[in-house]
């Protein structure tokens, strides 16, 4: 007799063999999951028949609306046609290409199990018809609807497009961006505005589209000018086993269920816009369905979710693979790629919590709720607002300084590197700041959450701000409160390079260890493509980031002078300030090292701290004519662009190297193993440990 608390190996392997078999569903239980899919398609096919909307809750509709914008990030470096590229070159051969309206058919058909229909196979002009919501601009696109472009062709021989329209693309959320396939040669890639010259079509409208119609499972043309074909569609008998009118309360039990099935078609992902008609095949389908749904279910996850060909669900990733999402387009290419490259898996499902690692724009997307310490990495600090915001840096800084007045501790004085700060939504610094202000001084004022220059105006009389903030007032009695403001004295007169105007970006990852390791990575210079002129009203002068520059009408022809590495400012001020030539490295960059290690230690006591939190931060200096180093502030999800040479080279490193180090010091600490020294560490070195 075996003894107790110990089994016997024919049992174990028994136990073993029974657990293995039940996690994998019978024939019966897959046909049921199928039939109750099937089912669920149709009840939403009949509620669009019926012109209903399929209920979905607002997390729901954000969930779909991220995952349609993930997705349609997911197709960047795709090609756009193959008869554009040499049959000899390797695009040629691509295994898959899209144009513009084939990336928004590729995401829709990828989403079709959640959205609930299958999008047609026609053109933009048509996925034009099917969303009838308009927006009146910019200021009303939210990240994922579309931008859609009319125009006439040049060339009078060919055939126009229905409501002329020629193009479309997809909002970012990040300032003017898109994702689309808008050149012949090119590829799906991040556009840096929706904006541009087109040399095929002329008299270009621009239109702004909402696909909430398609988020609440709605796809039929509103347009009574055309009609779109569609196929026939099965509709199954009273008695068919796929009948909603039977058991209908019965189908909510598998509601998650998936199964197989499908009719993703074989077709080029194209508009034929580029040559008026239907482009002929020449990629593959991204997957095919097997003609029974039995033959191969999808893998399903812990909460019954099927999983994408994109995904693979928590239950099997289990082992080496890990998953990972990413929520908004800034970076997303970046992190992706970096991410997949290790092996990594990408969740579809924004919103679920089995992922190892996050990256999001802002923090709200984290659930800190449910944030799991040791087995999840996020990266973000849910209180990193108290250095990244106008107000949560001035407030820091100051705390810190009178603590290190009463203690008679030394250190930077904050007057030192902070130019005078006053907070407007506080009445006595609004009057301290009535009474320094002389006439004739010129001051910037500033939202405090804001960033790329957004909200920002210049102040040459003390009445223009008070005539300001007295509007905010009265705006808030009709919307909310006022948004909070500061005056910052500006930096005059300023140093500058060939003329014009510059500051200069580095950044500041924070990893949560034991507590913290704090890193220092190098940057890039921005300057303004206009001369320096103090009385210029125009803030392309004054404001140096590229969402400003891109207003500049050279900003096309000068844009790859608006960004210098290093090396080129340290050769300049050697040539034109005869700086020594180690003057960026030896002087400057210890400068502003210094300036960020107090920032740092103004909130190192502050921040929330679990193993599995990190950011990267980007801190923005200026010079003045006398070489003093000035913070002019502090950003969380800094602008990752790739959008010229010098940061087609320092950003996809740099991306890299963030999650390789976030990643290294998590594990570390999992295992109790010496933080230092960092093995992935080459772009950043150490600016503070604890």
């Amino acid at each position: 007799m075996a003894s107790q608390g110990k089994e016997e190996a024919p049992d174990r392997a028994c136990r073993d063999q029974n657990e293995a078999c039940a996690e994998t569903p019978s024939l019966q239980d897959a046909f049921r999951i199928f039939r109750e899919k099937k089912r669920r398609e149709l009840r939403e096919r009949k509620a669009r028949d019926q012109g209903r909307e399929v209920e979905r809750d607002e997390a729901t509709l954000e969930r779909l609306r991220n995952k349609f914008l993930q997705t349609a990030l997911s197709y960047c470096g795709v090609p756009y046609a193959r008869r554009y590229h040499e049959p000899d070159s390797p695009t040629h051969h691509a295994p898959l290409f899209l144009d513009c309206c084939g990336l928004v058919r590729r995401v829709l058909r990828d989403m079709k199990e959640e959205l609930g229909f299958t999008v047609g196979p026609w053109n933009q002009a048509y996925q034009f018809d099917t969303l009838p919501v308009a927006l009146s601009g910019p200021e009303e696109m939210r990240p994922g609807d579309l931008v859609f472009v009319s125009g006439t062709y040049f060339n009078e021989q060919r055939k126009q497009q229905r409501h002329g329209m020629v193009h479309v693309e997809i909002w970012l959320g990040d300032g003017e961006k898109t994702v689309g396939a808008r050149w012949q040669k090119g590829r799906v890639e991040i556009h840096e505005s929706y904006q541009f010259v087109s040399k095929s079509y002329h008299s270009m409208q621009y239109h702004f589209r909402s696909i909430d119609t398609w988020l609440n499972g709605i796809c039929r043309s509103y347009c009574p000018e055309h009609e779109w074909e569609v196929a026939h569609q099965f509709t199954p008998g009273k008695y068919s086993i796929f009948s909603t009118e039977q058991d209908e309360s019965c189908g909510e039990e598998d509601e998650e269920g998936g199964g197989g099935g499908g009719d993703e078609r074989g077709e080029k992902e194209g508009s034929g816009e580029e040559d008026g008609g239907r482009s002929e095949a020449t990629s593959p389908p991204d997957k095919v369905q097997s003609l029974s749904p039995l033959a191969k279910c999808p893998p399903v996850s812990a909460s019954g979710k099927s999983v994408s060909h994109h995904s693979r669900s928590r239950a099997s990733a289990r082992g080496s693979a890990r998953t990972f999402a990413v929520c908004g387009g800034n970076a997303a290419p970046l992190v992706c790629e970096a991410l997949r490259s290790k092996g990594w898996v990408q969740l579809e499902d924004t919103s679920s919590t089995a992922f190892t690692l996050k990256w999001t724009e802002i923090s709200k997307h984290i659930n800190y709720k449910e944030f799991r310490e040791g087995e999840q990495i996020v990266n973000h600090f849910p209180n990193i607002s108290l250095l990244t915001t106008k107000i949560g840096l001035l407030e820091s800084l100051r705390a810190m300084q009178r603590l290190q007045s009463a203690a008679g501790a030394r250190g930077l004085r904050v007057a030192s590197f902070l130019p005078d700060t006053y907070r407007l939504d506080r009445e006595e610094e609004r009057a301290e700041f009535t009474r320094v202000y002389s006439s004739g001084e010129l001051w910037i004022c500033k939202p405090t959450g804001a960033n790329q220059g957004k909200g920002i105006f210049l102040v040459r009389d003390l009445q223009q701000v008070l005539d300001r903030l007295e509007g905010d007032e009265k705006h808030c009695k009709i919307a909310s409160r006022p948004t909070p403001r500061i005056a910052q004295r500006y930096i005059t007169p300023p140093l500058l390079l060939g003329g014009r105007k510059f500051d200069i970006r580095v950044y500041m990852l924070v990893v949560a260890a034991q507590p913290y390791v704090v890193l220092y990575g190098d940057g890039y210079v921005r300057l303004s493509c206009a001369s320096y002129n103090a009385a210029s009203h125009d803030l392309t002068v004054h404001l140096t980031n590229q969402f400003q520059q891109k207003k500049h009408p050279d900003y096309s022809t000068m844009r790859e002078d608006t960004v210098w590495d290093y090396r080129k400012l340290a050769e300049h001020l050697t040539k034109e300030h005869s700086l020594p030539p180690d003057w960026v490295t030896s002087t400057l960059i210890r400068k502003m090292k210094a300036i960020m290690s107090t920032c740092f230690q103004s909130v190192r006591h502050k921040l929330s701290h679990r193993v599995g939190f990190f950011d990267l931060l980007g801190f923005d200096f200026m010079l003045d004519s006398q070489l003093n180093v000035w913070l002019i502030e502090v950003n969380v999800n800094p602008a990752m662009h790739t959008n010229c040479a010098t940061l087609q080279s320092l950003m996809p490193p740099l991306v890299t190297e963030t999650l390789d180090i976030a990643i290294e010091i998590f594990d570390k600490c999992r295992r109790s193993k010496p933080i230092l020294p960092l093995s992935s560490s080459s772009l950043f070195s150490i600016l503070h440990t604890s």
